[in-house]
């Protein structure tokens, strides 16, 4: 996908930045470390806490992203900005969600786990108000510093650093500039096959993410031994589950299986190179949305 393509899911007219391009970003010498930095920063987010597990799969990603980027665009004085349920529901379609039973049986997941409350309106007390918790706005500034990484890693600057520092005026503009762009993200999977099979499985982020940061490190391309053990535990899944996933993937030509005693799995130049676009076209947008950022943050 060329920059124009990802600019083009962008609104017409809509004033941005200049900003690292796809090829520049794939064209870097050290590139190669910042694919690196990149997935097992993926590999390893939130860690911590096996209940945050299922926020990588994509819809739960994208919807709790959602909340921290609306709730940080709301004025007080404009009852029309205030995240609600219902605001939730109409923006979700955007991001290629359905806003079914499921995607909301999940918001109430985040109210159990306390990382949002649900408060009355002062307008309707029928509707209920979204209110990011603390903890909630932690755990996303520990996503962006996951994802400013890699850029930090090809183009050491101090802005880059205020999203590795966690510092909440950056987050706050950051994701207030993430809702001027919200297509491009959803353009990017979209545009990716491999990679949307794999974020669209269930916890088949990171079992992509697992197989990228070992291929990556292999000469031949192949994943450690014993990988399927190895996914299942860090993603929190079956070994069936995970193996279902792997076949679907070889099935549709992104990856061969283990045949005999070799146990490990082989990444195809297709998975490969789709992977590392991904890679650099994630980085660009991350590089878009913090430059919109950082002029939010001079205005």
């Amino acid at each position: 996908m060329s920059d124009q393509s990802l600019l083009s899911a962008v609104p017409d007219g809509r004033y941005l930045p200049e900003f690292r391009s796809v090829d520049e970003i794939l064209a870097h010498a050290r590139f190669n470390d910042a694919v690196i930095v990149f997935v097992d920063g993926l590999v390893g987010l939130w860690s911590h806490d096996p209940r945050l597990r299922p926020m990588l799969e994509y819809e739960r990603a994208v919807c709790f992203m959602l909340i921290v980027c609306l709730a940080a665009v709301e004025d007080e004085a404009r009852p029309e900005t205030w995240l609600t349920m219902a605001h939730l529901r109409e923006i979700l379609p955007q991001m290629s969600i359905a806003p079914d039973r499921p995607i909301m049986d999940f918001v109430g997941s985040l109210v159990e786990d306390d990382l949002i409350r649900l408060e009355p309106s002062p307008l309707d007390r029928r509707a209920r108000r979204i209110v990011p918790s603390q903890r909630m706005l932690e755990l996303d500034r520990e996503w962006l510093s996951v994802i400013h990484a890699p850029l930090h890693c090809l183009y050491p600057n101090m802005t880059y650093e205020l999203a590795l520092a966690r510092d909440e005026a950056h987050h706050r503009a950051y994701r207030q500039a993430s809702v001027q762009v919200f297509a491009v993200a959803n353009y990017i999977m979209t545009s990716n096959p491999p990679a949307d099979y794999f974020v669209r499985e269930a916890v088949g982020s990171r079992i992509f993410v697992m197989l990228m940061a070992e291929a990556e490190r292999d000469p031949e391309q192949r994943s450690d031994r014993a990988f399927l053990t190895r996914a299942a535990a860090r993603a929190g899944a079956s070994r069936t589950h995970v193996r279902n996933v792997l076949k679907g993937a070889a099935e549709r030509g992104y990856l061969r299986l283990p045949e005999g005693g070799d146990n490990r799995i082989e990444a195809m130049p297709i998975l490969i190179e789709s992977g590392r676009r991904w890679v650099a076209e994630c980085l660009a947008a991350t590089d878009l949305t913090h430059r919109i950022a950082l002029a939010l943050l001079k205005a």
